[in-house]
Parts: C-alpha cells; structure tokens; sequence
C-alpha cells in the first residue's frame, strides 16, 4: 500500500488548524479591545502603573528625558 499521501495530508490538516486558531484569537483580541470594561495592561499608557515609566528608578522623567532605565 503507498503511504506517499499521509504527510501532505498531515501537512494540510496542522496548517488549517493553524489558520482556524489564529483567525479564533484575533476575533477574542478584537472583542477584548472593543471591550471598555476590560482591565488595561500594566504596560498600557493609560493603564494602572502609567506606561513604562514605574521601570525607571525615580518614576515619570518628564524633567530627565535621558534617564537610565532599571533594567539595563
């Protein structure tokens, strides 16, 4: 019996499960974002610790535009 057909197939089947998944978690991404009672991320400008600036020593540098981040 020829087996030459089983990794196209297997092929085809892992990309289409692949595709489903992602078009799956955009439409999850795109309700979150549309979302206005959603938590914002931590990261997020206007989200609880104000963008990216909780990582430098003194907090926001609006007066020291070139500090030294923490993490470097």
């Amino acid at each position: 019996m020829d087996f030459a057909w089983i990794i196209p197939f297997l092929s085809l089947i892992t990309l289409l499960a692949g595709i489903m998944f992602a078009i799956a978690s955009k439409d999850r991404v795109e309700a979150r974002r549309h979302d206005p009672n959603a938590p914002k991320s931590t990261l997020a400008k206007d989200g609880p610790q104000g963008g990216v600036a909780f990582l430098r020593k003194d907090g926001p540098t609006a007066r020291k535009p070139d500090a030294e981040p923490v993490l470097e």
